[in-house]
């Protein structure tokens, strides 16, 4: 089930981020990296092929920084995730790399101004 939850992840941001600047290339492999647990900036360095100081500089030159990326493909994921009534909070919270719901929780009001699970019911009953 995770396999197929991090191809949709992918699918889904490769959708959202065509563009080749760092930016959209760093958010692409975020998305892969968070869902193996590997969202860091290290990491996101080794798949980018690129010295954490120049990743540094081309985020600056774009006006934005690592977590402010890292943030935003959180927050992308998160909403799609939460359209998937099959998973549940923690899992959603583990796939995003947080510890905790309440982590997720707070991360989610304060990018939506509502809790995961009012987001949710307002999706559902949507549909």
């Amino acid at each position: 089930m995770y396999r197929q939850i991090t191809e949709q992840a992918e699918k889904y941001l490769k959708s959202l981020y065509q563009q080749d600047d760092i930016a959209g290339q760093l958010k692409r492999k975020l998305a892969d990296l968070l869902a193996r647990g590997e969202a860091n900036a290290d990491a996101a360095c080794r798949a980018l092929r690129l010295s954490r100081r120049t990743l540094q500089r081309r985020l600056k030159a774009e006006k934005t920084s690592f977590q402010r990326i890292l943030r935003e493909v959180r927050a992308e994921l998160a909403v799609n995730y939460l359209r998937d009534a099959r998973l549940k909070s923690l899992e959603i919270a583990m796939l995003l790399g947080y510890s905790n719901i309440s982590s997720f929780t707070t991360a989610f009001k304060s990018w939506y101004n509502m809790p995961p699970s009012e987001y949710r019911e307002k999706f559902l009953t949507l549909s």
